[in-house]
């Protein structure tokens, strides 16, 4: 399970996790002695070798420079049914190194990523936008491996969360590790992930720190496809408002390619959430994330996903959000080096809150995205694409609604 925030129309943020106090030592003991036994699992593998085939296109250094150009017909997202909303054009200069080394079996790969979103009117609103991870493939038997990975990430928030025309700068980091060793037959899984958000000083009630631990079994037959059940545990710490969330998930994910032009991606989970507030209370449900593509048509590939997960790190609740999201997507080739595409996104927000810990005037929200693309390779290098997107917000109260229009166009040169 992965827990995210939805920033905007165009931008997710991380997960985050829990703190030292609910360290639990028989977690720590299943994953140590998988961990162990995962040292003397042995039997070569095709699937080991295709691995270091597809680190061959990787491998070195990459340079990439990109220019965006945004218009955004209400950039403070306010109901324009109700006042004028403000448009902008955001032009986003960036560049982006990517950098792949083996070292024997093992192999490291670094990326960065820096943007400056200058807003042409709005200029105050015009910040600095970094991405860079940095992760390391540790292999070990005959097809073993640990993946220790490192993340940091800094971008505006969205005035659709904040609900009001003031800025807050969110920075987002991950540190942890995962552990597998698929083969045919069984195998062992586990992992480790500490999540922080930090928020500017007038919105450090959405800060918090959290820490999830997995242990599961997977089973991989290539006429079947891979299942895995697993456990995972997350504490996520909201130190500013005094609340700790906890979330206990059991998951089964089934994962195949059904034919050469369909695959399926299944992850179902049961839910039970507690919160250290009794007026925030709990969950016990559901949760998936399920995910179906299909080429059958010629030159066109569908696809169709849905997830209901839980958000923490959430600008409006005080205590945890439900989500439940819904897509559908089409991309067409046009030939070789056009193609376009059609989407459409649904989710629905229900927030579990604490009026004590802080005032709050919405329950839930419905957000929808209808949009279009086109991209076109103009070159081995250099590549053009086209968004187009309607977004839509409405609460249960009819506080915050908005609505309005992004049309982005987007130069990619690789050098």
């Amino acid at each position: 399970m992965r827990l995210d925030n939805t920033l905007n129309p165009r931008l997710r943020a991380p997960a985050c996790a829990p703190a030292a106090n609910d360290f639990s030592w028989p977690h720590a003991a299943a994953i140590a002695a998988l961990g162990g036994a995962i040292l003397f699992t042995g039997a070569p593998s095709k699937a080991h070798a295709q691995d270091d085939d597809k680190r061959i296109d990787t491998l070195g250094l990459h340079l990439t420079a990109g220019l965006d150009l945004l218009y955004d017909d209400n950039v403070y997202r306010v109901d324009d049914r109700v006042e004028d909303p403000t448009g902008d054009l955001i032009v986003t200069p960036s560049i982006e190194a990517t950098y792949a080394h083996p070292i024997g079996r093992h192999d490291i790969q670094i990326r960065a990523k820096a943007g400056y979103d200058q807003f042409v009117s709005e200029t105050q609103r015009s910040k600095l936008r970094l991405d860079a991870e940095a992760k390391a493939t540790i292999r070990f038997g005959a097809t073993c491996g640990i993946t220790p990975r490192a993340s940091y990430r800094q971008q505006r928030a969205d005035y659709g969360d904040i609900n009001a025309a003031t800025e807050n700068l969110q920075r987002f980091s991950t540190l942890g590790a995962d552990l597998s060793c698929e083969r045919p037959g069984f195998f062992p899984v586990a992992g480790y992930q500490h999540d922080t958000t930090r928020n500017a000083d007038d919105f450090d009630y959405a800060d918090q720190d959290s820490d999830s631990f997995k242990v599961g079994l997977g089973y991989n037959k290539p006429s079947f496809g891979t299942l895995t059940t697993y456990y995972e545990r997350t504490v996520s710490d909201r130190r500013t408002l005094g609340i700790k969330n906890r979330i206990n998930a059991y998951g089964l994910r089934f994962q195949r390619s059904v034919t050469p032009i369909t695959q399926i991606d299944a992850d179902l989970q049961w839910l039970d959430v507690s919160s250290d507030s009794a007026a925030v209370g709990s969950y016990n449900g559901m949760g998936w994330d399920v995910r179906l593509s299909t080429s059958i048509i010629p030159r066109v590939k569908l696809t169709a996903s849905t997830a209901r997960d839980i958000m923490n790190d959430s600008l409006i609740a005080s205590g945890f959000a439900i989500r439940s999201s819904y897509r559908i997507e089409g991309e067409f080739a046009i030939s070789e080096l056009t193609s376009a595409g059609l989407y459409a996104d649904w989710q629905r927000r229900k927030f579990r809150q604490d009026a004590a810990l802080r005032p709050f005037s919405i329950e839930a929200d419905r957000n929808r995205q209808f949009g279009a693309t086109l991209k076109r390779k103009l070159t081995d290098r250099f590549d053009l694409s086209l968004d187009a997107q309607h977004y839509r917000r409405r609460t249960d109260t009819d506080v915050s609604n908005y609505s309005g229009t992004q049309v982005t166009l987007s130069a990619l040169l690789r050098f």
